[in-house]
């Protein structure tokens, strides 16, 4: 059975290779990286098996929930599953994130360090709720 393959949308060089190369060499994914929200478009064109977006909420052309909204249409059952990656608080942008089309949440400063277990989970479990559909 192949890795899944997650687009990781992260215009952070650093933290871009750092977190693919995590996913990739700990928890077993296949990871494209991608710097804008245009360029997440490109790659949903060119590769038909993304099965997970994880994406910064801040992006130099958007940020995360309004991605969510271009890809998903703001529809609660996803085309693909999209993770927002934050250091900012959850709670002001929660709702409006759920009705965009975001699936999941992981808070940075806590879960994105180390092996990044809690985003390879939720990766997981997303890929798990929306593989099938």
């Amino acid at each position: 059975m192949p890795a899944p393959h997650v687009l990781l949308v992260e215009d952070s060089s650093f933290m871009a290779t750092r977190v693919a190369e995590t996913l990739e060499d700990i928890h077993n994914f296949y990871v494209t990286t991608v710097a804008t929200a245009d360029e997440v478009e490109n790659a949903l064109d060119e590769y038909d098996d993304i099965e997970c977006i994880v994406s910064n909420y801040e992006l130099p052309d958007t940020n995360g929930v309004k991605l969510a909204a271009r890809i998903n249409g703001g529809s609660t059952e996803p085309d693909v599953p999209i993770i927002i990656l934050t250091g900012k608080a959850l709670e002001p942008i929660a709702n409006d994130a759920i009705r965009a089309g975001v699936t999941e949440f992981v808070y940075k400063g806590d879960h994105a360090t180390g092996e990044m277990d809690v985003l390879a989970n939720r990766i997981d479990t997303v890929i798990r709720a929306y593989g099938d559909r």
